[in-house]
């Protein structure tokens, strides 16, 4: 079966979130393994696609593209996106105007997106949500070296789950709760 992707462009290991192995793709390029996709098939591969339409919508300015590539029928998929320099976003950051400014529009298009989809996305990642290390951080916003905000993983929390996602749907509902939680002590800690 052949794969969309290049197997010899595969480098270093970047890392991983909840959801994701990440590794260098190329010199410019990351490329994404999804845990999800591996465990459940078309159905992650369908979740994946349509999560990533709605994170266009309300959020196309921050969203890094993502080149989706699916094969076996849509079973499979990898995501391939640019490498860029970052880090996770931290609450002490909100001090600098532009970093607020940008904070407080994904705030607002994430507010809208709820009021209009009913389910938020993953904002915080595995970091942020286990409150890794110190201070305040959310993993699924980043922060480049020039003070713009950018969101490297659109996921919805929401799933409709099968007999094997059952755990991952206990997650998802203990990362809804928690998160709430969290965003309103982000945005108000070191503002």
């Amino acid at each position: 079966m052949t794969k969309p992707y290049d197997k010899n462009k595969i480098g270093k290991f970047v890392g991983w979130g909840g959801e994701h192995f990440v590794y260098e793709y190329g010199d410019k390029e990351v490329i994404k393994f999804s845990v999800h996709v591996w465990l459940s098939g078309k159905s992650a591969v369908e979740k994946k696609k349509k999560d990533y339409e709605i994170g266009k919508k309300y959020f196309d300015k921050y969203l890094i593209p993502i080149k989706i590539l699916t094969w076996d029928n849509g079973k499979k998929a990898v995501e391939i996106q640019e490498k860029i320099k970052c880090r996770f976003l931290k609450s002490q950051d909100l001090k600098n105007e532009k970093v607020k400014e940008q904070f407080d529009d994904i705030a607002e298009r994430h507010h809208r997106m709820v009021t209009d989809v009913g389910v938020p996305f993953d904002l915080f990642g595995r970091e942020g949500l286990l409150k890794i290390g110190q201070p305040k951080k959310i993993s699924n916003i980043l922060i480049t070296p020039t003070k713009e905000l950018v969101l490297i993983d659109f996921t919805l929390l929401e799933l409709k789950p099968k007999i094997r996602e059952w755990p991952l749907w206990l997650i998802i509902q203990w990362a809804k709760g928690r998160q709430r939680k969290l965003f309103a002590e982000f945005s108000k800690s070191e503002a």
